[in-house]
């Protein structure tokens, strides 16, 4: 598996456009948090959101542990993200 050698602010701002262009009507606080979601189950090569969480930089190291894992498990059982939704438009998009 490849590493990822970008620094994560560059990364989430990729993936922030990228999102903003398949899912125009995506919920601004999904769009804060995706990102990063994203980039942690990467670099973590786990969906464990400890795991997520303990690879996380910049804004994740100002806040206590428990909290951010919190958080990830919130926004999965948010039952306003609908993940095939979600997964439904990047793929059209991917496919247009």
């Amino acid at each position: 598996m490849y590493k990822v050698y970008n620094n994560q602010k560059e990364f989430t701002t990729n993936i922030t456009d990228f999102l903003l262009k398949c899912i125009p009507d995506i919920r601004k606080t999904q769009l804060k948090i995706i990102p990063y979601i994203l980039l942690g189950l990467i670099l973590a090569e786990s969906i464990v959101a400890s795991d997520i969480e303990k690879k996380l930089k910049g804004d994740f190291t100002l806040v206590q542990h428990d909290s951010v894992v919190k958080r990830l498990r919130r926004f999965f059982a948010n039952k306003l993200f609908k993940p095939y939704v979600f997964y439904d438009a990047i793929i059209k998009y991917i496919i247009k």
